[in-house]
């Protein structure tokens, strides 16, 4: 799982994408040549935050970008726009970690803490 904390929930969501990055991959040597866009929905923060990390999972498994740098742009009560850049999988120069399927609700919390606030996401490997 992930733990990830920050001033703001998105910087706590930015720690969380690159917690997820760094369970799949060792981000170590990831250089910035591709960019994607997000644009995570949900009723609820619970179910944004869930489907922004499903997101780095599907370019992931479709494409095989390994995203590492991310910006959000805009956080609203419906849904989360932002963007990443990262690089295409090379298995002679990124080391494998492990597959992970999805993130998931398991034990799922995201919030506000004395010194700014903190995401827990478990995911299914």
């Amino acid at each position: 799982g992930i733990l990830a904390r920050g001033s703001t929930r998105e910087e706590a969501l930015i720690e969380a994408s690159r917690g997820l990055t760094s369970i799949i991959v060792n981000p170590e040597g990831i250089v910035l040549t591709e960019e994607r866009a997000f644009r995570a929905s949900g009723s609820d923060d619970g179910a944004q935050i869930v489907d922004w990390l499903n997101e780095i999972l599907f370019f992931f498994d479709t494409e095989g970008v390994v995203l590492v740098d991310f910006a959000i742009d805009s956080w609203t009560d419906r849904e989360i726009v932002g963007r990443a850049r990262g690089d295409f999988y090379d298995p002679a120069r990124h080391e494998f970690r492990t597959a992970v399927k999805a993130a998931t609700y398991h034990q799922f919390q995201s919030q506000k803490t004395p010194d700014g606030w903190e995401i827990r996401v478990f995911v299914d490997l």
